[in-house]
C-alpha cells in the first residue's frame, strides 16, 4: 500500500523500475543506455578504503574515508629480548563532497494520448538516460581529478623524462616494447599491484595483441598480461586534448563515494515529493530524485523530475612515502 498522496506514489514508481529493469535486459534496446565510464571502473578496481556515511544524512560532512597503511618495516640485527615495531597507519578523513550535478526532464500526459508508447516507458527511459549521463560527467571529473593527484616518478632513467607530476615519453617509444618501461616504474615508486589506465595511447598494441597470441612473431605481445590494464576512449582523451596521457595507479591510492539527502520511501513535501534511486551502472552511487506535478493540456498532468548526483574521488593523504600519491601520469610527446 502506497504511503505517499498524490498523483506519484509508491505503486507508479515500482512501475517505472519495472519498465527500466525490463529495458536494461533487453540486450538490443539497452545498447543506447550504456555509459563510456571504463576510467570507473578503473579506480573501482584500485579502490581500497572503507567508505562511511555520515549518520545524519543532512549534515555538511558527507562521508568518512578511511585509509589504512602497512610500510615496510626496518631490517634489523636482532637485539634480546626486544619484541615489537612500527604500527600500520590507519588515517580517517572527512570529506565534504564538492562535485555535484542535475538532470532536469519532464514528461506530458497529453502527448501519450494518441502515442503507441505510454508515459511509465518514457519515465523509465528518461531516469536511465539520466543515470547514464551524470556518470558519464562525472567520468571526465575523475579524469581531471587524476591530473590533479599525480605524483613525481621517482625513476628519472630509461625512455621517460621526468619534470614536475608529468613523465614524458617520445611517441617514438611508443610501440609494445615500452611496456617493460611501466613495468620498471610502478616496482622502482613502491606502487602496489599497479594498473595500467589509458586513452588511445597504447590501444592499438594492445587490442591487436590478442590476435598475436597463437603467432610466433608476435608472442612477446603478451606482456600486456603482467599487468591490468584499463581503457577509456570517451574520457581522457577528452579531457586531456590534445595531449595524451596515460596513468599507472597503485593499489589503496584512490576512493569514490557518492551522498544522497533524500529518504529511500517516496517523501511528500509542501511542494513536491523526494525519495532515492541507485546507480544501475556504478555499484554505490546513489542518486536524489525530486518531483512534482503540474496541469496541462485538457486538464492532463505533466510530471517533471530532477535526478541528483552528489559525489567525489579522493587520493590517499597519506601513503608510507612523502609525495608518493599512488598516481603517476605519462604524455606521449
Amino acid at each position: 500500500m502506497s504511503t505517499t498522496a498524490g498523483v506519484f506514489n509508491e505503486t507508479t514508481l515500482r512501475t517505472i523500475r519495472l519498465v527500466a529493469d525490463a529495458i536494461m535486459f533487453d540486450d538490443r534496446i539497452k545498447q543506447q543506455y550504456i555509459p563510456k565510464i571504463d576510467i570507473i571502473a578503473a579506480v573501482q578496481s584500485v579502490q581500497t578504503a572503507n567508505i562511511l556515511p555520515t549518520p545524519a544524512r543532512k549534515k555538511d560532512v558527507d562521508v568518512e574515508v578511511i585509509w589504512q597503511n602497512v610500510c615496510n618495516p626496518a631490517c634489523e640485527e636482532n637485539v634480546t629480548c626486544v619484541i615489537g615495531g612500527d604500527k600500520s597507519s590507519t588515517n580517517a578523513q572527512e570529506y565534504a563532497l564538492s562535485w555535484e550535478r542535475v538532470i532536469n526532464f519532464s514528461e506530458d500526459e497529453a502527448d501519450y494520448i494518441d502515442n503507441e508508447f505510454n508515459i511509465e516507458t518514457a519515465i523509465a527511459k528518461q531516469l536511465l538516460v539520466a543515470d547514464k549521463t551524470l556518470v558519464e560527467c562525472f567520468a571526465q571529473y575523475v579524469v581531471a581529478n587524476l591530473n590533479t593527484f599525480s605524483g613525481t616518478n621517482v625513476f628519472t632513467g630509461g625512455k621517460g623524462t621526468v619534470a614536475g607530476n608529468i613523465t614524458s615519453i617520445a611517441a617514438a617509444f611508443w610501440d609494445w616494447t615500452l611496456f617493460a618501461y611501466f613495468q620498471r616504474v610502478g616496482i622502482l615508486n613502491r606502487f602496489t599491484n599497479p594498473i595500467f589506465l589509458s586513452g588511445s595511447n597504447f590501444y592499438e598494441q594492445y587490442f591487436l595483441s590478442d590476435y598475436k597470441r597463437l603467432n610466433a612473431d608476435g608472442k612477446a605481445e603478451t606482456i600486456f598480461d603482467r599487468m591490468r590494464m584499463y581503457f577509456d576512449l570517451f574520457n581522457i582523451d577528452a579531457v586531456n586534448d590534445p595531449d595524451l596521457y596515460t596513468y599507472l595507479l597503485s593499489q589503496g591510492s584512490l576512493a569514490m563515494a557518492s551522498k544522497f539527502y533524500n529518504p529511500t520511501t517516496p517523501e511528500r513535501t509542501f511542494e513536491f515529493i523526494r525519495y532515492t534511486m541507485p546507480s544501475r551502472f556504478v555499484p554505490g552511487f546513489t542518486y536524489d530524485v525530486f518531483y512534482n506535478d503540474e496541469c496541462t493540456t485538457n486538464d492532463m498532468i505533466q510530471h517533471n523530475f530532477k535526478v541528483k548526483l552528489k559525489a567525489d574521488i579522493f587520493n590517499n593523504p597519506e601513503g608510507c612515502e612523502a609525495g608518493n600519491t599512488g598516481v603517476l601520469r605519462f604524455l606521449c610527446a
